[in-house]
């Protein structure tokens, strides 16, 4: 499968919630580095931090805006929409960037947002807008 295909492969996943799926896209030895946070490292443990997420999720929608590639990495524009297990609405932009093995597994993934519109968005916010110190 070429990189764009198993991206778009592993968003589809996510817009199902499918945990198996999404876990099975990933390397052995993957890293993701959620940004601003610390990186994960394993795929154990990345797909630990996924299952607690989706945890308080009740559906997801990612949609790609833009996608391209260079080689093994693909770049990724999208807003990712979720619905949270409390009924709230949140709806963050995110630039992803994507390494692709050669089997095709995710070795390392990277997600770049805006921390003070995640906070606002799944409300953990002061409740003025204002972010938590």
């Amino acid at each position: 499968m070429d990189p764009i295909k198993q991206v778009e492969a592993f968003i589809s996943a996510w817009n199902r919630c499918d945990i198996a799926q999404i876990e099975a896209a990933l390397d052995e030895a993957v890293i993701y580095h959620n940004i601003p946070l610390e990186p994960v490292s394993g795929k154990a443990a990345v797909a630990e931090v996924i299952r607690d997420f989706l945890a308080g999720a009740a559906a997801c929608n990612w949609e790609t805006h833009h996608i391209a590639a260079n080689g093994p990495v693909v770049l990724t524009e999208r807003t990712d929409r979720f619905t949270l297990a409390n009924g709230r609405e949140a709806a963050v932009r995110v630039m992803g960037t994507f390494e692709i093995a050669a089997d095709g597994l995710i070795t390392y993934w990277r997600d770049y947002f805006d921390s003070v519109e995640m906070m606002r968005e799944f409300g953990m916010d002061g409740g003025d807008g204002a972010a938590l110190t």
